[in-house]
């Protein structure tokens, strides 16, 4: 899918993810417009990510593979640590590779939240420690 969005993604995500315990309290947070315009963004820590909006009722994880956002991503290790339904879903993430965690992002952009395939998603990392 977006070769160019997941090299961003990477980019910005690379510091928090491969920095050890100095990055343990750091927060990537990559927003954009889903095809009508409204905002969505996906936070990510080191060991988790958050999607919000988290529009459906179901399982995130389930969604996540009847979506098609887990296509061509193999033996991955996904946990569901919370979610509220039209809210928000936390996900952990944790042992995942870099490459990895920036394609799932790209295709939760892109099959879940339906982001257009031209999206361009900024980012702001803060410290929550």
């Amino acid at each position: 899918m977006g070769q160019h969005q997941q090299i961003a993604i990477a980019e910005a995500i690379a510091d928090l993810m491969t920095s050890g315990e100095e990055g343990a309290t750091l927060c990537c947070t990559l927003d954009t417009h889903d095809g009508e315009g409204n905002a969505v963004s996906i936070e990510v820590m080191q060991d988790s990510i958050n999607i919000s909006p988290y529009a459906y009722s179901d399982d995130p994880l389930e969604r996540l593979e009847t979506c098609g956002a887990l296509e061509d991503l193999e033996d991955l290790d996904l946990e569901l640590v919370d979610w509220e339904a039209g809210d928000h879903a936390t996900i952990g993430i944790a042992d995942l590779e870099l490459v990895d965690v920036a394609q799932l992002l790209d295709n939760i952009f892109l099959k879940l939240l339906g982001c257009e395939a031209n999206y361009s998603p900024s980012a702001s990392t803060e410290d929550l420690g």
